[in-house]
């Protein structure tokens, strides 16, 4: 049930008290930013160094990296705590055939 209403006595001011439920919805917006922080790189050496006498310069580009990617699939847990706060208008009564009295000449 979408909304329901809860009726009990009141007895300390001699009345009934009643409390409304309303379910809703909620949404709130959230961005996720990815960030990425560099560990330490291993470094692993593959085959024999080679000596060359003869070479003036090195092969590839003077001051140049190697670019390359890697992805990874991630869970990410976003703690949130929904709630809702309540605000009233001004209180209004039907009196059914009773009628207002503007002014008041007693005497």
């Amino acid at each position: 049930m979408e909304n329901e209403l809860e009726r009990g006595m009141d007895m300390e001011n001699g009345g009934c008290s009643a409390a409304g439920y309303q379910d809703v919805n909620v949404c709130i917006p959230v961005t996720i930013k990815p960030f990425g922080e560099v560990g330490n790189a291993k470094t692993q050496c593959i085959g024999k160094a080679v000596v060359s006498s003869d070479c003036d310069h090195c092969p590839g580009k003077p001051g140049g990296v190697c670019k390359f990617m890697i992805s990874q699939k991630l869970r990410v847990e976003v703690p949130v705590i929904f709630g809702a706060r309540a605000e009233i208008g001004e209180a209004s009564v039907d009196c059914g055939y009773a009628e207002e009295v503007k002014s008041c000449d007693c005497e």
